[in-house]
């Protein structure tokens, strides 16, 4: 979430769809670790995940993951 907020106003929409109580959100248990390894490492041990993410260079990594939907967001609507 931090790294969202640092983001600016550029990123609001994404910002309040990480705030939306309808989506889970799970704590990170190392410290200091670069979001997007995070994600890929709980993605690739679980693929019960939907990542939503608009980041280019980390959708590409996740393509790589057989079975994990990716949710983002195209002209204002979501797409999974």
């Amino acid at each position: 979430m931090a790294e969202i907020e640092k983001l600016g106003a550029k990123y609001r929409v994404a910002l309040r769809i990480a705030k939306d109580p309808r989506f889970e959100r799970l704590p990170c248990s190392h410290k200091g670790s670069y979001a997007d390894d995070c994600i890929v490492q709980r993605v690739t041990q679980h693929k019960c995940y939907i990542v939503a993410t608009c980041d280019r260079e980390l959708k590409q990594r996740i393509r790589k993951i057989p079975g994990v939907p990716i949710m983002y967001l195209h002209g204002h609507r979501y797409t999974i």
